[in-house]
This record gives C-alpha cells, structure tokens and sequence, in this order.
C-alpha cells in the first residue's frame, strides 16, 4: 500500500512539473506608429499609461502675469501676459507677441520655506530677480528672495529638477575680467571681444588672451597686452587662477612716465613737480616729442566661490606689478626754466604695484567693486582735473598723463557695477576714471 501510495504521489509531481506552460494574457491591441496591431505585456501597457498621465493644467491665467511659462509640448517661454481672449493667452516675449492655448500652459506651483520657517505652497503669479508673488488659499503673498531658505517648483504638477528650483538664484551676471585699472586671474571667453573705455580685448582659447590701450595707440603708442592663465582649478562652488600679464609699448610717451613719478621730483625750493606752478602747458611741450619701448608684467592669482546662501558670488584677487619706466627717467629736468631732480629714495628704485581685489553680488544685475594697493608712481586727481585729462584738455586725449594730483602710496577704491543685460556692464567708483563700462560681444 505505501509503495502504491508513493507511486502515485510521483506521478503527481512529475505532471505538475512537466505540465503546459501557463498562457500569457494578451493585453488589449495597441495601434503602433506603423499601423500594425501588437500585442503589450502587462509591464509595457504601464509604461504607456504612466506616460499619457495628464498633467495638471494653469488654473489660475491672469493678465499681468510675468514668469516663465512652461508648455504641454515642452516648451519654456518667459514673457508678461497682456491679454487673455476666447482661451487664448497673448504673452509678450523678448521675441515677439505669442498666442498660446490656456489649455497648453502648465500649473507651475511653489512650495518654499522661509528662514524664519514659515512655508507657502501655490500657484506662482509673478517673479522677478528680488521676489516671487504667489497665490495661496488666503490670499496673495509676496516672497523676498533673501528670506527664502528652500524652496520647491512644480510644473504642472511634477516635481521640476533641483537645477529649475535653484533658477531664480542665479550669479550675477558680470563675470569680471578686471577691477579699475588692475587684472585678476581670469580672462575672455574664447572668441569674445571687450570693449572698455580705455581698452580693446578679445579672447583667443580658455587659457589665452590680448589686449590693448586702444586711447594709447590713437596717440602713437602701438601697445599689446597678453594674459596667459599658468593655472586653473574650477569645482561646483568655487573656482581659482593664477594668471600672468605682459605687456610692450613700443613708444611710451617720456611725458607720461615723468608724469607718473612728477612727486619724485623736487627743485632747489623743495617742491616737488606735481605741486609746482609750472603751467602745464609747459610741462607738456618740453616732453612731447619723447618716448621709450616699455615693458611690463604682472602676476596674480583669483578665486571667487557662491555665496553660501546660492545666491551670487564672492571673490578676490592678489597681485603685483612692475616695469621698466624707471629707466626711461632722467635724473634732472628742465621745465620752464626750472630745474627738477629725480630723488634718490630707495622706493622709487623699481617701480612696483601690490593690489587686492574684491567683488561681492548684491544682487543678479548689480555688483559690489573695491581694491586696495601700494603704487610708488600713483596720485589722487580730483574729477574735474581727471575729466579734463582724459578728455585732452591737458595732454593727450584719452589717456590719463596728467602729472598733478596729490601723492597717494596707498589708496583704496570701491563702486558698484549694474548688468545692463548680459553683455553690457556699467559701474561707477570714486576715483580716477570714475565711470567705467564692460561691453562684451561674441564673434559672429
């Protein structure tokens, strides 16, 4: 009897075993691309029904509204609605008036916390570089930007990418090159051009640049300026260089050389030339037909990182600079019948310029700008004595060779520079040259 049982307790594992395979259920018929009807496994009929999820339609489309728009197509647009009429939104766009479906702009929603920890979560209405309008069940707030500590987008009902929710945070625009008279460790962009109210740059590859006085080479000083970048380290939050600048006149004005160290040189009554009565007329016509090759040279290193907040970007630079000027001086001139002797003082042996550079985002389109150096050749010139030297009024035009101005071995300067848009920068500071400007253009 157990025998038997055994027997057919085996067969019954071996037909369970070696039994028809189970039939796979069909899945309904799909229309392909081509046409033809196929059959979709269970997981494959998810895929295609997890992707034609609806997404979740702008609820609220008034006029004035002004953000970016995103679009069932996939489409992003940033403009201000102007008129909303038979379901049609006209949005006016830096490109041009759009007509677009309600039915075809996404619900784009927010959900941020406060540093203070108070939260808000609707619809956004608004948005600019300083603040976010939204709607909530209670009413419309406005959000400082300042005062958010995180936040979270939503388009059309799905959780946007950290990069999107980070977007309104982003860096200042201007990405500086220089500060005032002095370089930091950075350059152009490969094929860029600058253009700056002295100066011509253009930039040859991510590592090399030139530039040059254009003001000087009008007046015959034919000078080129090159930067090379001899180190560069760039991560997600900070970025350094160490860059070296050269630079050759090849007829560097001997007026403008003795102008640059006229404190250095006293007559017989212990007056030094910048604060002598000595017309400049007089000054300028005994030293007009002079020059000299020059060369220079100058090393600094630059770092700049975002600010700990996301918003914008901290940096400074150290820097040193000489030349050869000193050499193209003479120990004694004449000037209008006065007789002016170069000091011997050691600190006029080699000329030299140590600097530091700082810059501070404020805000998207507006930059903080200050420096701080010890210059043997540099002196301090009132507005209307600076405007009427670079305007030639006193020597040449467009450069700066007045031999006034009261001695100034150590001087700081600061200002602001405003983004007019991404390619041209203006700023303002309190000394010489007082307004600058950065105009960047890319090659066609």
């Amino acid at each position: 009897m157990k025998f038997l049982i055994s027997v057919i307790l085996t067969a019954c594992i071996f037909g369970l075993t070696f039994s028809d395979p189970e039939k796979v259920t069909k899945s309904p018929q799909i229309e392909t691309n081509n046409s033809e009807s196929e059959w979709l496994s269970d997981t494959d009929l998810n895929l295609k029904v997890k992707k034609e999820e609806k997404l979740v339609l702008a609820d609220v489309l008034e006029v004035g509204m002004s953000k970016y728009f995103y679009l069932v197509d996939g489409n992003r647009i940033r403009g201000v609605i102007t008129k909303i009429d038979n379901q049609d939104c006209s949005i006016q766009t830096a490109e041009g008036i759009l007509i677009v479906p309600m039915s075809d702009i996404l619900e784009e929603t927010i959900d941020l916390i406060k540093l203070d920890d108070t939260r808000y979560k609707g619809p956004l209405l608004r948005e600019d570089a300083e603040s976010l309008l939204i709607r909530s069940k209670y009413g419309d707030v406005t959000i400082m930007k300042k005062e958010v500590l995180k936040m979270e987008r939503y388009h059309g009902g799905k959780l946007a990418p950290a990069i999107e929710s980070r977007r309104t945070f982003d860096q200042g625009e201007d990405e500086l090159i220089s500060q005032f008279w002095d370089s930091n460790a950075f350059i152009l962009e490969p094929n860029t051009f600058l253009l700056t109210p002295i100066s011509l740059g253009y930039g040859f590859t991510d590592r090399f640049m030139i530039s040059t006085r254009w003001s000087s080479n009008f007046n015959g000083d034919i000078n080129l300026l090159p930067k090379i970048r001899l180190w560069h380290k760039k991560e997600s939050t900070k970025e350094s260089g160490l860059t070296l600048g050269l630079g050759i006149h090849q007829e560097y004005p001997l007026q403008t050389a003795i102008s640059k160290f006229s404190h250095a040189y006293v007559n017989a009554a212990g007056e030094s030339l910048n604060d002598s009565d000595i017309s400049d007329d007089a000054f300028y016509d005994a030293f007009q037909d002079g020059d000299n090759v020059l060369f220079e040279g100058y090393l600094v290193y630059s770092t700049k990182r975002k600010n700990p907040t996301g918003r914008g970007k901290v940096g400074w630079s150290v820097g040193v600079k000489t030349s050869n000027m000193i050499n193209h001086l003479e120990e004694t001139i004449d000037v209008d019948n006065v007789t002016f002797t170069l000091s011997d003082d050691d600190k006029y042996k080699i000329p030299i310029r140590v600097y530091g550079l700082f810059h501070y985002d404020l805000q998207k389109n507006i930059k903080f700008v200050a420096s701080m150096a010890y210059d043997n050749s540099y002196r301090e010139l009132e507005f209307d004595k600076s405007t009427e030297d670079f305007f030639g009024n006193v020597g040449d035009a467009f450069t700066f060779d007045s031999f006034r101005g009261e001695l100034a071995e150590f001087s700081f300067d600061f200002g602001f520079m405003y983004a007019v848009n991404d390619n041209f920068r203006i700023g303002v500071h309190f000394q010489q040259p007082y307004i600058d400007f950065h105009w960047e253009f890319f090659e066609f």
